[in-house]
């Protein structure tokens, strides 16, 4: 079954917990300090520009921390699925080899 995924059983797990620890530095993009230095620019159009720039950024940060999170969580639930169909088909070739027996 392996060899049709393409992956070996733990792996899917650990590519979700690799998600999450490479977010952790990242949970939170606070820009808040450089937009409010903004009017001090001294240009009305770059302080706009800057402070868009900073909310834009972090509401961009923040959407692909979630989609990063929605990912991990799927990889965990998929090696789950994958977990237990590899221990059903073990406890189906059990049971037929009992019976043979």
């Amino acid at each position: 079954m392996a060899g049709d995924l393409g992956v070996s059983p733990g792996t899917l797990k650990k590519g979700g917990a690799d998600i999450l620890e490479i977010l952790k530095p990242v949970k939170k993009v606070d820009l808040g300090d450089p937009a409010e230095g903004a009017p001090k620019l001294g240009d009305d159009d770059a302080a706009a520009a800057l402070v868009t720039f900073c909310a834009t950024w972090e509401s961009g940060s923040a959407f692909l921390a979630n989609c990063a999170a929605t990912l991990a969580e799927g990889l965990h639930k998929a090696n789950g699925d994958y977990e237990d169909t590899d221990l059903a088909i073990k406890q189906a070739v059990k049971s037929v080899k009992t019976v043979l027996v």
